[in-house]
């Protein structure tokens, strides 16, 4: 039984111990877990009416591109590409600085991978492609916001790896703009995630199992 005088755990400390269970978790999922619930994934998202209005100009997407134990987002990307639709995605620098690559035909898209979870003698990271990176303004051009989360509560609270680097790329978002956090069906949990002031919240949740919107 804890001492009665022992301190709460920090907001700061509530969330490292959620990551640490989530991604333990999550080391049970295969390749092929991760590459079959991306095209439910994709499934899902292309039936938002977002993707069949007609339109004049092209739609710009930006999406992040999986790596590990994440839902692939590989088939998002290339049905994204397929429809015309231009892509923004991650380029990461050094701590919480944001870029982003653009990229609008098929076979740009078709070189990029999802990485292994780990590779020898680095620390994980997305595949990135060979292209211009853009500025963290650049998002203001996205229609729709599709981004990584190892939780997400009933009111859009999304817990991240910890980098803050998606909050501080969405400063730049349009306030139109969906986002929808991608996280396994497990993930979108019931009980409140804990927050701090950076936090941004997502309007929707994408899973195997379809998406929902959070407010």
């Amino acid at each position: 039984m804890p001492h009665m005088n022992q301190p709460k755990p920090t907001t700061d400390e509530r969330k490292r111990e959620l990551r640490h269970e989530l991604l333990r978790q999550r080391r049970y999922m295969t390749a092929a877990d991760c590459a079959g619930a991306g095209e439910r994934c994709a499934d899902a998202l292309f039936a938002l009416p977002l993707f069949s209005r007609p339109r004049t100009t092209p739609l710009t997407m930006a999406c992040h591109v999986s790596m590990g134990t994440e839902i692939s987002t590989l088939p998002i990307l290339n049905e994204a590409a397929a429809r015309g639709i231009h892509l923004l995605v991650p380029r990461l620098g050094s701590g919480r600085e944001v870029g982003w690559s653009r990229l609008t035909s098929p076979e740009e898209v078709a070189g990029l991978r999802h990485e292994a979870a780990f590779v020898a003698g680095r620390t994980p990271h997305p595949h990135e492609p060979d292209a211009e990176t853009l500025p963290a303004a650049a998002l203001a051009d996205a229609d729709v916001i599709v981004l990584p989360a190892l939780a997400v509560d009933h009111d859009g609270d999304r817990l991240g790896r910890g980098a803050a680097w998606y909050d501080h790329a969405l400063m730049f978002a349009p306030a139109a703009s969906p986002r929808i956090a991608i996280c396994w069906a497990s993930e979108f949990v019931d009980e409140t995630l804990p927050t701090q002031p950076h936090d941004v919240r997502v309007d929707a949740v994408l899973t195997p199992r379809g998406l929902t919107f959070t407010r």
